[in-house]
């Protein structure tokens, strides 16, 4: 079963608001090309979107293929290498050509919907990735920064944390050298990790 999502207008008035309250940068948490490799949306489409804008819709059977083509092509294993189409066909039950054909676009052996349905369980999706449009899609993948929002209590939150979690000690360097995190990267951050630990709490 598919889990239902807000609608994207939604998804974005929540955001925003929550970012105006916390004194965040809106902005950067709506990152276009983050986006854009999370959902198999393109760039422009997903920046059309966050602007407002409506998007184009393929028909079902087409979006499913090409957002399992995305997987096949974008993906990477543990390593850091792109995936062969032969493990992938291998894990899906489907011959090697069948995943060559979907990633070029080809319209010889096309996967079936239930080989496409593999195609996502096995890079850890769920149907959704699939037939979500693309304004479904981008509000799907907003929901972890919203959750994260929600869980800004506005006061010390790498204190909070140390010491609810026994956490010896949180680092929020970015990857840039002698960069520091902004406010608002951070913010996401720590709420991303008061999630997580919470959820793992619960279960």
């Amino acid at each position: 079963m598919i889990e239902s999502v807000p609608s994207l207008a939604v998804t974005l008035a929540q955001i925003r608001a929550l970012a105006e309250e916390r004194q965040l940068t809106a902005a950067e948490m709506l990152d276009v090309e983050d986006l854009a490799a999370r959902t198999g949306v393109p760039p422009e489409v997903v920046a059309g979107l966050l602007r407002g804008e409506d998007a184009a819709e393929a028909a079902p059977g087409e979006t499913a293929r090409r957002r399992a083509a995305f997987l096949c092509a974008r993906s990477r294993d543990a390593a850091g290498h792109p995936y062969r189409a032969a493990d992938i066909a291998e894990a899906i039950g489907a011959a090697p050509r069948v995943i060559t054909d979907l990633v070029a676009g080809r319209a010889g052996n096309q996967p079936s919907e239930a080989e496409l349905l593999r195609i996502a369980a096995f890079f850890g999706r769920d149907p959704g990735f699939l037939t979500d449009t693309p304004a479904q899609a981008v509000s799907r993948a907003l929901q972890p920064v919203l959750r994260s929002l929600d869980h800004v209590s506005g006061g010390d939150m790498m204190a909070e944390l140390v010491g609810r979690y026994g956490l010896v000690s949180l680092s929020t360097r970015n990857t840039t050298p002698g960069k520091p995190l902004t406010r608002t990267q951070e913010t996401l951050l720590l709420g991303m990790i008061t999630g997580i630990l919470s959820s793992e709490g619960a279960s």
